[in-house]
């Protein structure tokens, strides 16, 4: 909101007989204490990012307006040039504000979600460092901290039960409404303000203010908030307290040595009938609403400042153990050797939805995360990386070429690819036809036949994958070949990020339409060992010694993606049969 709209706003609340109260009236008036008059508004601001002390602090002082401000764990974090400093904020509490807490990471439903399903003492965890850590930092700070905006909104029954531990008082909802006496403490209405039109309905019902006793209203409904939270639905068996990992992987069975049986999603129970219907969790993975991309529900590593984190996103094509490895194709038992050496390394795979939240600033990661992606669409990924992925628990992305999906001999099915995104896997357009440069060269850059390049290739493709797959927010080029136009169309678009093939590690300023990857060869070891070298180390022993290492671990893992022993000619008459040779061992890459 710019500064004028703030102001016009502001001037609109002192000049119409409005009241803006603070925290305090407002606690006071809910427990009986006092009366408001009619009109009375009250101001709270959420995040407290740069614009809060910049824009609506002066705004807020000249009319002499009490408020509450909501902050998270970036306010207390040194060097973070988007968000409020400390000094700043307490110079806003001396002039009208109060502090109140929007936790510390300000985690989604699906967290709190996945903690209360895996136990109640990942509950009480998540709840001692969100809610603890954050009332502790800000009574420390500003002398208490009494109230709770509930991250994006989200309010729950059994975070609501702790918030009186911690001395918070309200909690407050995106839910729509006039907050009213009897409305829940912790449930409380708001009126979100996102343009001039939602701030009129907010307030242009208030009668000119005279004082008068509240009248009491209707009660509301004890589960009004129970539609704010979106519950992610389990199976029969219940997922564990612990992290789904390696130590004793599931590898699916195959059918043959090609296709791998699809596991179907058996539809869960609903516990509300007016919930909508959530995938259930898949290892340490889970859903914010139908339909949406995976999301992380927990990280073994601890979150750190955005700065401090750094992203390898890497970059696969073609698999196989029979075929020989090329740039494009690399052998599968290679492959298994660098998950392995991830999990090894303590590296934090994340998805594609974690890494766009935490590139455009809602999110906090581990200090040193690898996203996987895949291009193209080969049936490999189906038959050989998928069991591999899905036995770590490691999700993806699949980057599709719309011409490339359905059309047999080496590309993947419709159906084997929604049997990997019910289990982990992310959607992004590699566009229609996959077109080299000199294709595109062929028409310039400001001619009409250009533009409707653009539209068939960057748009058209991701309308294809949306309407077979129901989500699509990311690009990739091929060949990593871009365009000022191409660049153009995409910021124009409804994509969130796009890929090239440069690589370097991922950092929070990084341009969302040319993220770098790296490219992993299976003709060259060493890429790999850049990507996942965060030390800077030149000669990265510990990935030399890490992959050797996960090799016989690979086997023991996956057997049905190495080699199988060579079968034994039959036994001449009167001469036992030779003993069946043992599988050899693939020898390591030269390191």
């Amino acid at each position: 909101m710019s500064a004028e709209q703030f102001a016009r706003q502001m001037d609109h609340l002192q000049g119409s007989g409005l009241h803006p109260i603070s925290l305090q009236s407002y606690i006071d008036w809910r427990e009986g204490r006092r009366m408001l008059p009619s009109g009375s508004v009250l101001i709270t601001l959420d995040e407290a990012d740069r614009g809060v002390y910049e824009v609506a602090y002066p705004i807020l002082k000249k009319h002499h307006f009490a408020y509450v401000v909501f902050v998270d764990g970036r306010n207390f974090a040194e060097g973070d040039p988007d968000r409020a400093t400390l000094p700043q904020l307490q110079e806003m509490a001396m002039n009208g504000a109060e502090i109140g807490s929007h936790t510390v990471t300000r985690p989604g439903s699906y967290e709190w979600q996945f903690a209360a399903l895996s136990g109640g003492a990942d509950f009480t965890r998540l709840v001692e460092r969100e809610i603890g850590n954050s009332v502790r930092s800000i009574a420390a700070a500003f002398g208490s901290c009494r109230a709770l905006s509930y991250p994006h909104g989200v309010a729950d029954d059994r975070l609501a039960e702790a918030l009186p531990n911690y001395g918070i008082k309200l909690a407050f909802t995106t839910q729509e409404g006039h907050a009213t006496r009897t409305t829940q403490p912790y449930a409380q209405y708001r009126c979100m303000v996102r343009d001039e039109a939602s701030f009129l309905q907010a307030v242009g019902g208030f009668p000119n203010a005279q004082e008068e006793p509240a009248a009491e209203p209707e009660p509301a409904p004890q589960d009004a908030h129970d539609d704010l939270l979106v519950p992610i639905e389990t199976d029969t068996e219940q997922p564990s307290a612990e992290p789904a990992g390696p130590e004793e992987p599931t590898v699916p069975e195959f059918a043959d040595d090609d296709v791998a049986e699809e596991v179907e999603a058996e539809p869960a129970e609903q516990a509300q009938e007016a919930y909508p219907a959530v995938p259930a969790i898949q290892g340490n993975l889970g859903r914010r609403m139908p339909g949406g991309d995976w999301v992380t529900c927990r990280f073994a590593a601890p979150l750190v400042p955005r700065e401090k984190t750094r992203v390898a996103v890497l970059g696969y094509h073609n698999f196989s153990n029979t075929r020989p490895a090329t740039e494009m194709r690399i052998k599968t038992a290679e492959f298994c050797q660098q998950m392995q050496y991830i999990k090894d390394a303590g590296l934090s795979v994340v998805t594609m939805q974690d890494f766009l939240e935490w590139l455009n600033g809602t999110r906090m990661l581990p200090e040193r995360c690898v996203l996987i992606t895949i291009d193209d669409g080969w049936k490999s990924v189906y038959t050989d990386a998928f069991p591999v992925l899905r036995a770590y628990g490691y999700p993806f992305t699949m980057f599709l070429y719309t011409t490339y999906i359905d059309v047999h001999g080496d590309s993947m099915t419709s159906k084997q690819i929604q049997a990997m995104i019910r289990c982990g896997a992310t959607i992004g357009s590699h566009s229609t036809n996959h077109l080299y440069p000199k294709k595109w060269k062929r028409y310039a850059m400001e001619s009409e036949q250009y533009k409707a390049q653009l539209q068939v290739e960057l748009l058209d493709s991701r309308a294809a994958l949306l309407q077979l797959f129901g989500n699509c927010s990311t690009y990739c080029f091929p060949g990593g070949y871009n365009t000022p136009p191409m660049l153009d169309t995409l910021a124009a678009s409804d994509y969130q990020a796009a890929f090239t093939v440069e690589e370097a590690k991922v950092e929070c300023t990084e341009n969302p339409l040319l993220i770098h990857r790296y490219m992993v060869f299976g003709t060259d070891h060493n890429i790999f060992r850049r990507a996942v070298n965060f030390d800077g180390e030149p000669g990265i022993s510990a990935t030399r010694e890490g992959i050797r290492a996960a090799l016989p671990r690979a086997m023991q893992f996956f057997p049905h993606a190495f080699p199988k022993p060579a079968p034994q000619p039959p036994a001449r008459r009167g001469e036992s049969a030779a003993p069946a040779a043992t599988p050899p061992v693939p020898a390591p890459p030269a390191l």
